[in-house]
């Protein structure tokens, strides 16, 4: 059975990319992705708008599913929440982690580009507030334990 993460990857798509052309909500597609919602209960406008942007069917699209290792929508490993960021995120995170690296002085401006990259995103629904706090929890408030790298 076809993923919509398998679809993804033979387009050369984002999930992150897939929201900005399809005009689907990143929450949204989020929530499909990680089998939180499942094609079937979506509406056909969203249908429609993925189908488009993926050159499927609408039929095809409605027939994808989830990842399999995610049980009722939610993955035992917390990293998904870093995936597909959106592009300002990801550049604030690089750049904060390698202020860290090279202990420079103006790490509290980093801390700050990277807080307001985070909620600029979570405002406009590019993340999720799940994403919003695991990001200022990993990054911000020093919960070293969780940090993967």
């Amino acid at each position: 059975m076809k993923t919509i993460q398998d679809v993804l990857k033979e387009k050369g798509y984002s999930r992150y990319r897939l929201s900005k052309e399809s005009g689907v909500p990143w929450a949204t597609l989020s929530d499909i992705c990680y089998g939180k919602t499942s094609m079937e209960k979506c509406n056909a406008g969203t249908i429609s708008k993925l189908a488009k942007v993926l050159d499927m069917p609408m039929e095809e699209v409605i027939l994808l599913k989830a990842e399999p290792e995610f049980t009722n929508g939610i993955p035992q490993e917390k990293n998904y929440l870093e995936t597909d960021l959106p592009p300002s995120i990801q550049k604030a995170i690089d750049d904060f982690i390698k202020g860290e690296e090279e202990n420079v002085l103006h790490l509290d401006c980093l801390w700050g580009e990277l807080y307001g990259a985070i909620n600029a995103s979570q405002w406009d629904n590019s993340i999720t507030l799940e994403q919003a706090d695991y990001l200022r929890k990993k990054y911000l408030f020093g919960e070293e334990e969780e940090r993967d790298d």
